[in-house]
């Protein structure tokens, strides 16, 4: 699903009116029904509501939607007295309302008194062709709506949060959005979790432009699920390739465990972790599926038979790792992901990046992220470095965060759909190297690969969350829900 700009979005808009030969309150009716049947199903007795509605294709929106949900529940409409002119649609909408819903006409005062009576707030103040900030008199009735204690809905968006950095000063705060044709681009960063802290996608069938830019999508179960198939019955260890990890050391052996076991749990035919002399025994008790190599401090072992290498949970950032780390870039001849100790190594010896292997991948956290490029004022600009830096150096870059971002060398970038803040725990990123790792081994192309890995990674966190809650699962449970995430996608119709 590719995220589109406003500016996309008006643009599709008007394309899908003389592709589909429809009227533009035909598609507006498309979106009230869509977004009243998604309403519904999520909120199935909500009570009484008010629908605040804008003057434009949003307020118009939002007269269609309370008329279609009028023949379900009660539903009246504000009309702030301040707007005097109105689109032609929502005109249209306006004379459509049934009796049923009441109409109440006034100012923040009046809705001050009037939101009491209601169960839920709907705000269609303004959608996506705001491009300047609010009046007094507009901000004054957002914080009024801010003020309800009940349920507050978006209708596509909530009003002045607009593109990018250009956020109203006031801003409604929703409980949950339902938002047209694909999420909004600044609904996936963390300063959306005051007004978007949950929302659900409406198809409205648009036909899309081509992109302007590099594209950026939002990966679902659809974009990955065909990369898996059933195993041949006749395939043994060495059809699904031998994956090698250098990670572990004094006091941080868990990570490298963490990592070992998810490498086992995504289907890689052969593992071999190298980790120094005191962390032997613990990864052959813990992870007894792995082979095992002490790492005596004379460099790496013979790798050109590995399918791919993960370096970094746990490794520390001594002379030694600095060193293996240098080796492994001039030796490796396979896919290489970087995690942890060996993102902090590159950020303190930036002269490696000049031996950094093409298509490498890297994961970083945002902090990690920052050490290697710098600080970012916005985590727009954040990803903004990130498409960058993955096109300079011709890398992946696996940006984690609620919505990780995945950015391509040749500038697409996928931000994913799934994972929970349960997943906000030590070792959830050593896990995530031990799924990717695993999964290049076995000979997926790395753009699949890296996609269908960090899917993996929260759908198998979803799944703990959903047996076991948020607060309660560790990152061992996530690992054994990497199985059964696999198989969901397996079975996904």
């Amino acid at each position: 699903m590719r995220i589109l700009s406003n500016n996309e979005i008006k643009q599709s808009d008007a394309l899908t009116l003389g592709v589909q030969g429809i009227s533009s309150w035909e598609l507006m009716e498309r979106a009230a029904n869509g977004f009243a049947k998604t309403f519904i199903r999520k909120f199935p007795y909500p009570g009484k509501g008010l629908v605040v509605c804008g003057p434009g294709n949003n307020g118009g929106d939002g007269l269609a939607i309370a008329r279609i949900l009028s023949e379900k529940t009660s539903v009246a409409v504000f009309l702030p007295s301040l707007f005097s002119s109105f689109s032609p649609d929502f005109l249209e909408n306006l004379e459509l309302l049934p009796k049923s819903v009441d109409i109440y006409r006034g100012e923040e005062n009046d809705l001050a008194q009037l939101v009491s009576g209601f169960d839920w707030l709907g705000d269609a103040l303004f959608g996506i062709g705001l491009n300047r900030g609010f009046g007094p008199e507009i901000q004054s009735i957002i914080k009024v709506m801010n003020l309800f204690g009940g349920l507050k809905i978006a209708i596509d968006i909530p009003s002045g949060f607009q593109e990018g950095n250009q956020t109203s000063e006031v801003v409604f705060k929703a409980d949950w959005v339902g938002t047209f044709h694909s999420p909004k681009l600044n609904f996936l960063f963390p300063e959306a979790q005051e007004f978007v802290p949950g929302f659900e996608i409406i198809d409205i069938q648009l036909s899309e432009v081509e992109p302007q830019n590099d594209p950026i999508f939002y990966l679902e179960a659809k974009d990955v699920k065909t990369a898996i198939n059933p195993r041949p019955k006749f395939s043994h260890k060495g059809t699904y390739g031998h994956a090698f990890l250098i990670a572990g050391s004094e006091g941080k052996m868990g990570a490298a465990v963490l990592a070992a076991s998810a490498m086992i749990r995504s289907g890689v035919g052969l593992v071999t972790v190298f980790v120094p002399e005191c962390g032997l025994e613990i990864i052959q008790v813990s992870v007894p599926e792995a082979m095992a190599i002490a790492n005596h401090g004379k460099g790496l072992p013979q790798i050109s038979h590995f399918k791919s290498i993960g370096i970094g949970p746990g490794l520390g950032k001594g002379q030694e790792s600095q060193n293996l780390l240098k080796e492994l870039m001039t030796q490796v001849h396979c896919p290489l992901v970087l995690d942890a100790d060996a993102l902090n190594i590159l950020s303190e010896n930036i002269e490696l990046l000049k031996i950094l292997p093409e298509n490498s991948v890297l994961t970083p956290h945002p902090k990690e992220f920052e050490r290697l490029v710098g600080k970012s004022e916005s985590n727009l600009e954040m990803l903004q470095k990130a498409r960058q830096f993955s096109r300079e150096n011709k890398v992946y870059v696996i940006l984690k965060s609620a919505h990780t971002a995945i950015c391509f060398p040749n500038g697409h970038c996928y931000f994913n759909s799934t994972g929970n803040p349960g997943m906000a725990k030590g070792g959830s990123g050593d896990v995530l190297t031990g799924i990717l790792t695993s999964i290049l081994a076995q000979g997926f192309p790395i753009d699949k690969a890296c996609l269908l890995s960090v899917y993996i990674h929260g759908l198998a966190g979803d799944l703990a969350a959903k047996e076991l809650g948020q607060i309660g699962f560790t990152i061992s449970d996530l690992i054994k829900k990497i199985g059964p995430a696999f198989q969901y996608l397996l079975e996904e119709k």
